[in-house]
């Protein structure tokens, strides 16, 4: 009977997380049904994943998505770029006079087959996911390239850093890579390391992965700069 009641929770909390809510909110809800703490939440969730079976399809389209804006004479033109991940091929390549949602609509539209599924993979312009979705509607998933991700960590923090800073850079970067990852440094293990601030990007970058399925370690928190 315990076990059917834990394993009914387990579906709970995938379900809540499919809809983007947080492990606190989660552990919130639980203090009205049976209380559950954020990390028990955690690892019953991450225990679940772990077993879960993804099907594997070969008729996806992997493409990464760019943008380069190079200059013709003193005219300034954008060169809109799909490679196909798989064959490492460039599949189009062309020169715009413009980067707005309708050239780049059009441009997927002639290179890409919206009917089959699609995997893309574009950089932290906030308009590709509306674009996208758009197009390619239930047939589309969209990736943002780490890359970019970690150029927009590492751009957060001064280049003569703190060893504080240093290791919250690190444990950012790595968040994304390997949940179960833990940064070890021998000789500072008696540090204790304080609540940080950080710029306001790489806040928006840690909230969002925790309200949308990416896994943060709970034993740091992050808050925005102070100006």
């Amino acid at each position: 009977m315990k076990t059917l009641l834990f394993d009914t929770f387990n579906d709970f909390f995938q379900l809540l997380r499919y809809h983007n809510v947080s492990y606190d909110g989660i552990s919130d809800l639980m203090d009205f049904i049976y209380p559950r703490s954020r990390s028990t939440i955690f690892r019953a969730f991450y225990k679940e994943m772990e077993q879960e079976t993804i099907p594997y399809s070969e008729n996806i389209h992997m493409v990464h998505y760019d943008e380069q804006h190079p200059k013709e004479g003193r005219c300034q033109k954008y060169r809109l770029t799909l490679l196909d991940a798989k064959a490492q091929r460039t599949i189009a390549d062309e020169l715009f006079k413009d980067k707005s949602p309708e050239t780049i609509k059009k441009f997927l539209k002639k290179n890409l087959d919206a009917s089959e599924p699609v995997f893309i993979v574009t950089d932290f312009d906030k308009r590709y996911p509306d674009i996208l979705k758009e197009i390619f509607r239930d047939k589309l998933v969209h990736q943002y390239c780490l890359m970019h991700l970690n150029k927009l960590i590492v751009n957060d923090f001064p280049k003569n850093t703190t060893i504080e800073q240093e290791l919250l850079k690190y444990r950012l970067l790595s968040i994304f890579y390997n949940c179960q990852r833990r940064l070890r440094i021998p000789h500072f293990r008696r540090i204790k390391i304080p609540q940080f601030s950080i710029l306001e990007k790489s806040s928006r970058i840690v909230n969002h992965a925790e309200k949308g399925g990416f896994i943060l370690d709970s034993r740091f928190k992050f808050t925005k700069l102070e100006h």
